[in-house]
């Protein structure tokens, strides 16, 4: 539901005093609506939080009477952007934690191939794996068009659905092997900040 909808209902308002609060944020500075995403409940918590710490209160009307003054409005505003630049702070370090993570996990699995080779040995498990999925997406295909399968029925669309599945893990292991875009494009960002070199 849409936070401008999920206000825009009396009853829920008279209800719930957080939604009441809320919607006294988004009567007197409706531009703040945009900054808090998608979640609309998450959106009517943080909106209710601004306004009883700018007014110190719980009560829509009193709050409504004190953000009659344009100082609190300015503050409400600059709150409630403090409050989505936080999320979206968090939710980059999330990002950048679950990219670093991937990163030395795959950076251990290349190590480890490493020292297979330099063993002799080969990476028997991934070989088999590989082969395995290029047999399941040749057999997928050649099932569907020497079978007559329609795609739009429901055998048709779980194969289509195995297929697409190995096709995924078939790139990722070739972007194991040889370094997807995503590893060029931060390899070429590095580059790009790197101070130049001395003659």
């Amino acid at each position: 539901m849409n936070l401008l909808d999920l206000l825009g209902d009396a009853a829920a308002i008279a209800a719930n005093p957080v939604a009441g609060l809320a919607k006294v944020a988004l009567d007197v500075a409706p531009d703040i609506a945009s900054l808090f995403g998608d979640d609309a409940e998450k959106a009517v918590g943080k909106l209710a939080d601004t306004v009883r710490a700018i007014t110190g209160t719980d009560n829509p009307d009193k709050a409504r009477e004190m953000l009659a003054d344009p100082n609190l409005v300015f503050q409400l505003r600059a709150q409630a952007q403090g409050f989505a630049h936080a999320e979206r702070m968090q939710q980059m370090t999330g990002a950048i934690t679950t990219l670093t993570a991937t990163l030395a996990d795959r950076q251990n699995a290349r190590a480890r191939d490493s020292d297979f080779i330099k063993a002799g040995r080969g990476n028997t498990r991934a070989n088999v794996l590989l082969v395995t999925a290029g047999l399941g997406i040749v057999g997928g295909i050649g099932f569907m068009v020497f079978g007559n399968v329609d795609g739009n029925t429901a055998v048709g669309g779980c194969i289509i659905s195995v297929v697409t599945l190995l096709a995924g893990k078939f790139a990722t292991a070739f972007d194991f092997e040889f370094g997807g875009s995503a590893d060029s494009e931060q390899t070429r960002t590095l580059l790009a900040q790197a101070p130049p070199i001395g003659r």
